[in-house]
């Protein structure tokens, strides 16, 4: 039977992990949306030798699990290298983590890009405007309009991704659950409070999401 007494008391110990997973998520997202807005770039513009390359990687890393690209960075590289054997497990799963999502972040970007008419490059060329002028003038502020709702998704997506550092040891919530469970084996109102705490804290930022949404469509 479901124990909600146990519920409320594990609740806490569950929630009190949240900044962990956070820090994760947060150092994630920034290096992440650096990532994509490269290969975006490198993307929209089609530079040359770095194209296929970029696009390479994005396949690749869109196109594995990215439970085997956890293990295979932090059981199988750390065979081969120093660095990443001395690397802390929140250092291993943030890296992952910006390497996967920044792959798709930078269809995000791309697309966002791609969605500006040419017309509009056109139009402010003759204008006499410069390439920089118009990247900041024209197709950013348009760009960011269609970028965002896309960006938060994989943001959310990066946050829900996160629960697998518990399986490198990082005391997130994924890993308190774990610790508690292993004491009382009360698995049922364990996740179920995990699944409660990660609820909240997506609601939250889909809130932000909106606001931000709001923000851009009267600025804009």
């Amino acid at each position: 039977m479901f124990d909600i007494h146990y519920f409320l008391e594990v609740l806490p110990k569950v929630f009190a992990k949240t900044p962990v997973t956070l820090e994760i998520a947060l150092i994630a997202a920034f290096f992440s949306l650096l990532l994509g807005m490269i290969i975006a770039v490198i993307a929209y513009y089609r530079l040359p030798l770095l194209y296929p390359a970029a696009r390479a990687f994005v396949s690749f890393m869109r196109g594995t699990p990215i439970v085997a690209q956890l293990y295979f960075f932090y059981f199988g590289v750390a065979v081969y290298s120093a660095l990443v054997r001395d690397m802390t497990p929140v250092t291993a799963v943030s890296l992952v983590l910006s390497l996967n999502v920044g792959a798709f972040m930078s269809e995000s970007i791309r697309a966002a890009l791609l969605s500006v008419d040419d017309g509009q490059r056109e139009a402010a060329l003759s204008l006499g405007m410069s390439n920089l002028q118009i990247v900041r003038r024209i197709i950013i502020p348009q760009a960011l309009r269609v970028a965002l709702p896309p960006l938060f998704n994989d943001f959310i997506n990066l946050i829900k991704a996160s629960s697998l550092a518990f399986m490198l040891g990082v005391p997130d919530i994924m890993g308190a659950a774990r610790t508690e469970g292993s004491r009382t084996y009360r698995y049922f109102e364990i996740y179920g409070a995990v699944m409660v705490v990660y609820w909240v804290v997506i609601t939250a930022f889909d809130f932000l999401r909106k606001l931000l949404e709001k923000r851009c469509a009267a600025a804009f």
